[in-house]
């Protein structure tokens, strides 16, 4: 009779749900939970300058974004008027 895996990893995730009931009835989160670490985080200062050159680098890089799109549009309309006008035909 097969399944015997099958069973016991049933049978421990009862009891890990039943533990996870009892640890929900005491008082707080944090005593379910544990206690939040907090992260502390520390950003560079940018200058004016920095800043310019960041968004140039952004502007740039949606225009070239932009021009892909238009050409694979493009040829996709190029592709699909020649293979209309090959079956057409």
């Amino acid at each position: 009779m097969g399944g015997g895996g099958h069973i016991l990893h049933m049978v421990r995730s009862f009891k890990a749900n039943r533990d996870l009931l009892k640890k929900r009835r005491r008082k707080s989160k944090e005593d379910v939970y544990g206690m939040e670490a907090r992260t502390e985080l520390s950003f560079k200062k940018s200058t004016p300058e920095d800043i310019m050159v960041v968004r140039k680098k952004i502007a740039h890089q949606k225009r070239k974004n932009s021009l892909a799109g238009l050409m694979a549009i493009l040829i996709m309309i190029i592709f699909a008027f020649i293979t209309y006008w090959l079956l057409s035909r």
